[in-house]
């Protein structure tokens, strides 16, 4: 891996870096799709060419801890964009007595920072590729770092999440101010024009809240509410919206659509 160093952190992964803690103690959904990507890895294990395991996007090291006990033999990069995430995982991880002599931990910004190609057995991100500046071309490049016959698996929410929020929105009026996300069938139909051969599959995550405003609380708790547009409501429409959705129903449901992909390199 080349040129890792981010010069300057964007305040997108600032906000995350700031919420470390919460986030390792909150991130619920993240962490049962973390337990979702590495069931739907294991009967890939055997044919994983050899090779180092890179993991973008590692967060609080959720998946990271699960990979160390798949994988105890391998290299394993563990990388983040932001450096207090990597830092909070090292400790965390270390803490808990895990071997990590095969592992190393730096900030790797796919947007950003340079990869060398064909040098991965296995490339695995968790709930991170959203995050891209467009998701297809970010896991484009992560599939050039395969070597012949090695694997991109990833998770990330798809499009139709949140469909509660966006319902009440409408029937209020009032903007869908929730950050873009990816269109699945367009990143897969991107995806396959490379020398990968991609399946995928999604299924619906919900979480229950007391009410919209804890919702809304929860996602600024974990890093995630920054704005990738800078599009927001003003007090008076975020009030008009939670009212209404929480005049629905005794708890507020939010459903996470999640896409889990997998993208084998031909050789």
């Amino acid at each position: 891996m080349k040129n890792i160093e981010i010069m300057e952190e964007n305040p997108i992964h600032k906000r995350f870096g700031e919420s470390a803690i919460i986030y390792h103690q909150e991130a619920e959904i993240q962490k049962k799709v973390a337990e979702g990507l590495i069931a739907s890895l294991r009967p890939w294990k055997e044919i994983l060419p050899s090779g180092p395991i890179l993991e973008v996007g590692a967060g609080t090291g959720f998946l990271s801890e699960m990979l160390l006990s798949e994988f105890p033999n391998r290299k394993l990069a563990i990388t983040d964009a932001s450096r207090e995430m990597i830092l909070y995982a090292h400790e965390d991880l270390y803490e808990k007595g895990l071997e990590l002599d095969n592992a190393m931990f730096m900030p790797f910004d796919v947007d950003q920072d340079d990869l060398g190609e064909g040098e991965y057995s296995l490339i695995i991100s968790n709930f991170a590729a959203q995050w891209f500046k467009d998701t297809a071309i970010g896991l484009s490049k992560l599939t050039q770092a395969l070597k012949p016959g090695g694997l991109l698996l990833v998770s990330f929410p798809g499009n139709k999440s949140f469909s509660e929020w966006y319902q009440a929105c409408l029937e209020t009026g009032l903007p869908f101010t929730a950050n873009a996300l990816p269109d699945t069938e367009e990143v897969v139909i991107k995806l396959s024009m490379d020398p990968v051969q991609v399946d995928f599959y999604e299924n619906t995550l919900t979480q229950k809240f007391p009410s919209a405003q804890d919702f809304f609380f929860h996602l600024k708790d974990i890093g995630a509410s920054s704005s990738k547009t800078g599009k927001s409501l003003s007090p008076k429409q975020l009030k008009i919206l939670m009212n209404h959705w929480d005049s629905k129903g005794e708890d507020v449901t939010v459903s996470w659509r999640t896409v889990y992909l997998v993208a084998k390199k031909e050789g």
